[in-house]
């Protein structure tokens, strides 16, 4: 009598499809409208701050000076978070606007290069707010290119590889203008840094997966 014996096999464990932003519930007319109150908003916040409508010496004016770049930053990247599901984008933005108004209005224009040591400080703020404000007004940008370009429904519609993308914009804008600190914004140099941002997101597209639809 010969036995059997049976293999049994354990259930792998598949991955859960990701839902990747669906833009249900939102039209055309909406997405306008708010395009066009956003642009005013900005329009206005950039009257006041770059041609001297509103003086900056008076402290309760300046509560409403500080008051207005956050409205401004909430009502342009709090929809931005909720139409692509970004979490954290409306943070970033609002922050990135604030800190962006505050020293283009009360930071003084560094004198030397990166190296002199009383002027770094005003590098970093300059640096920090130049990432955020570009690497979040860029996530619609990236994402509609990406729209037009990718052939993969997946990669189309991945919130991540736009964000990611939005980032390198931000990056690659700082790294120039480290460059101009240095006094080194030569094409020498510009060109290999933006060549070394173009090759990072190529690995990125070949090596890493889009998430699943379902």
């Amino acid at each position: 009598m010969t036995r059997t014996r049976t293999r049994i096999t354990p259930p792998r464990n598949t991955p859960t499809p990701i839902t990747v932003v669906t833009q249900d519930g939102v039209s055309r007319t909406q997405i306008l409208l708010w395009f066009v109150l956003v642009g005013f908003a900005w329009l206005g916040l950039g009257a006041i701050v770059f041609n001297g409508v509103w003086p900056v010496d008076d402290r309760p004016k300046q509560i409403v000076l500080v008051g207005v770049s956050v409205i401004v930053g909430m009502l342009t990247y709090v929809p931005m978070e909720y139409y692509f599901r970004a979490r954290g984008l409306a943070m970033r933005g609002v922050l990135g606007l604030f800190l962006t108004v505050q020293i283009v209005l009360y930071v003084p224009t560094p004198t030397n290069s990166l190296l002199w040591v009383p002027d770094v400080p005003v590098y970093l703020l300059v640096s920090m707010a130049l990432y955020w404000v570009l690497s979040t007004l860029c996530v619609p940008l990236t994402y509609i290119i990406g729209q037009m370009v990718f052939r993969q429904r997946a990669r189309r519609y991945d919130v991540r590889r736009a964000w990611r993308q939005a980032s390198e914009i931000g990056l690659t804008v700082v790294g120039l203008f480290g460059l101009f600190g240095l006094r080194a914004l030569t094409p020498l140099l510009i060109i290999p840094w933006i060549l070394m941002i173009v090759i990072a997101e190529v690995l990125f597209l070949s090596f890493f997966e889009p998430p699943a639809t379902r």
